[in-house]
């Protein structure tokens, strides 16, 4: 079963199409998802189509960014993220494209799981410690 869901910007010009609801959702402190507004939910390429047109930006405080953000020409508001070209593991590209999912209803994403990374005090290597509990959406919060 698939559960196609299209999430817009604030003014409509960019939507954003996804045929499953994530497995969990990254409400994450880092510097780049805090500015930019964005809670991702993590799908292949193949999973996400975007209408309208965007501006993209590579951080310039990191050496090697993994991120290509893409936000609304008309109004700005962030909508997804596309791997860098030149960001790989050891298989090659990675096949990831993260979505900001504050562009659904919040009602679509019920029973997902958000979870809160504490990129802010990530270094970068390894895992990452977690700065309080997840809620489920529709269950113990209404994100």
């Amino acid at each position: 079963e698939r559960d196609t869901m299209t999430g817009t910007c604030l003014c409509g010009a960019v939507s954003v199409t996804i045929d499953t609801k994530p497995d969990f959702i990254h409400d994450c402190n880092c510097d780049l998802c805090r500015k930019s507004g964005g809670a991702w939910g993590y799908f292949s390429a193949s999973q996400v189509g975007t209408d309208g047109s965007t501006s993209s930006l590579m951080r310039a405080d990191k050496a090697d960014p993994a991120a290509e953000v893409h936000s609304c020409r008309s109004c700005s508001a962030t909508t997804h993220f596309t791997m860098a070209k030149s960001f790989t593991d050891r298989h090659g590209p990675i096949d990831m494209v993260g979505v900001n999912m504050r562009l659904f209803n919040p009602a679509e994403l019920k029973g997902v799981e958000v979870r809160f990374p504490d990129g802010r005090g990530w270094s970068g290597e390894g895992a990452f410690e977690y700065r309080r509990p997840a809620v489920t959406i529709g269950a113990e919060a209404d994100w």
